[in-house]
Formats: structure tokens, sequence, C-alpha cells
């Protein structure tokens, strides 16, 4: 069955991925089209003879979009990856099929899950509140005695570092170098 769906929001914002997946669930295929001061993503409808119907502005460019949106959500190492694996090509006024956005989506989240595995081992060496081998190094290091960082305090830089590193992998700078991740911890402790 295909459906029409039609989601508004301010033109200083693209749409977001949840607008794509929304559009692309029941139809075929998936339109960005400018009406007025608004940004709508619309799926591709047909008529009950079969006959296939679409509303577009043809200088609108769904692809570059919906890769935009997933480097926003994924990092911008995630979404160029997916983006060249799919053939995902600037095409102003062309639709994006819906399956290639459920494919794209499933792609970036399966990239993304490895990612923070492969960063697992690295984090845990680095915990202050688990006391990983790498903390403790880069504690003494220091002159600092890894006891003496009490639990508030750890999970502040256990926060901290999980910040650090949920950047570095949105920017495609992911597996972490336990040397890298060692450096955030000396900053964070110094200062």
């Amino acid at each position: 069955m295909n459906s029409n769906l039609s989601t508004s929001l301010p033109l200083s914002r693209g749409p977001s991925l949840e607008h794509f997946e929304t559009a692309a669930h029941g139809t075929e295929s998936v339109f960005i089209s400018v009406s007025g001061q608004s940004m709508q993503v619309l799926g591709v409808g047909a008529t009950p003879s079969g006959r296939s119907v679409a509303w577009v502005a043809p200088d609108v460019d769904t692809t570059r979009m919906f890769t935009e949106a997933l480097g926003q959500t994924y990092g911008i190492g995630i979404a160029r990856t997916v983006a060249r694996e799919l053939g995902l090509e600037p095409s102003p006024g062309k639709p994006l099929s819906s399956r290639t956005v459920t494919q794209a989506l499933d792609m970036a989240q399966t990239s993304s899950q490895a990612m923070s595995g492969v960063d697992f081992a690295t984090r845990l060496d680095c915990s202050a509140g688990s006391r990983g081998a790498g903390f403790q190094a880069v504690c003494r290091s220091l002159g600092i005695e890894p006891s003496t960082i009490g639990p508030q305090r750890a999970a502040q830089i256990d926060q901290a570092m999980q910040a650090r590193f949920e950047q570095a992998a949105r920017q495609g700078q992911s597996p972490v170098p336990p040397a890298t991740a060692q450096a955030w911890l000396k900053e964070l402790l110094a200062g």
C-alpha cells in the first residue's frame, strides 16, 4: 500500500532521520518539497489504476538532505561510508527510494554499534569508576593516588570521557586510540 505523508518544518533545519524513516514507511520513494516557508518530506502514492503519483520540487536534493541527516545523527564518517556503499550521489529533483532509506538507516545503526563496541575496551581501561589500568597509570603519572578520587568525581570524569568518545564517533574518529583517551584523562584530572 502506498501513502502520502507530509511533515512540515522550518527551512532553517533540514528534515531529521525520523522524518525520512516515517516518510519511507509504506511508500516506494521519499521526496523533499519546499512549499512557502516550510519544508515537507513527502511519500509517493499510486492511483487505483496503479499509476505513480509524486509531488516534487525539481531543485531540492532529497539524497543530499538525507545524507546530511545521517551525518548529524551518526557522524560524518559513518554517513560518508553509508553513502559510498549505497552509491548515494547528489540528485536534485529525484526521489530517494524508501528501500534505500531503510537500508541506510540499518547500516548506520550497525556501524555505530560496531564502533561503540570497538571503543568499549578503551573506555573500560580509562574508566575512573572502574579504576581501569589506563586511569590508574594516568593518575600516577600526575602524582595522584587513584584511591583519592571519590565516587562523585569518578562519575564526573566518566561522564566527560563518555562525551569525548561520542564526539569522536560523530566526527568519524572512532575507534579512539588508547593514547588519545589517556590524554583526555590527563586534561580532566589536571583541570
